[in-house]
C-alpha cells in the first residue's frame, strides 16, 4: 500500500514538473515578444505588428503565473511570480502605446 502511494505521489510530482516546465516556455516567449514589440514600436514604427507581439507577451503572463503556481521550491515561484508581473507591466504598456 506504502509504496502504490509513493507511485502516486512521484507522478503527481513529475506531473507539476512538466506544468510548471512548460508555464516557464511560455512565459519565457512573452518575454521574447514583449522584447520585439518594444524594438518594432520604437526602432520601426510599426504600430500594428507591435501590437500583435505585445498581446502574446501578455500571454506569456498566463505561463509565467502557472510556473509560479506549480514551482517546487519558494525561489522559483517567486521568480516567476515577480517575472509574471513585470512582463504583464512591459507588455500591457507597449499594447496601450500601440494605439497612441
Amino acid at each position: 500500500m506504502n509504496n502504490a502511494v509513493e507511485r502516486l505521489s512521484d507522478a503527481a510530482e513529475r506531473r507539476d514538473r512538466r506544468t510548471a516546465d512548460a508555464g516557464a516556455v511560455v512565459a519565457i516567449a512573452g518575454v521574447v515578444s514583449a522584447a520585439i514589440a518594444a524594438v518594432l514600436m520604437f526602432a520601426s514604427g510599426d504600430a500594428d505588428t507591435a501590437r500583435g507581439f505585445a498581446f502574446a507577451g501578455m500571454i506569456g503572463v498566463i505561463g509565467a503565473v502557472t510556473a509560479a503556481a506549480k514551482s517546487a521550491t519558494a525561489e522559483r515561484k517567486a521568480v516567476f511570480a515577480t517575472g509574471g508581473v513585470l512582463l504583464l507591466i512591459v507588455s500591457s504598456t507597449m499594447f496601450g502605446l500601440s494605439f497612441s
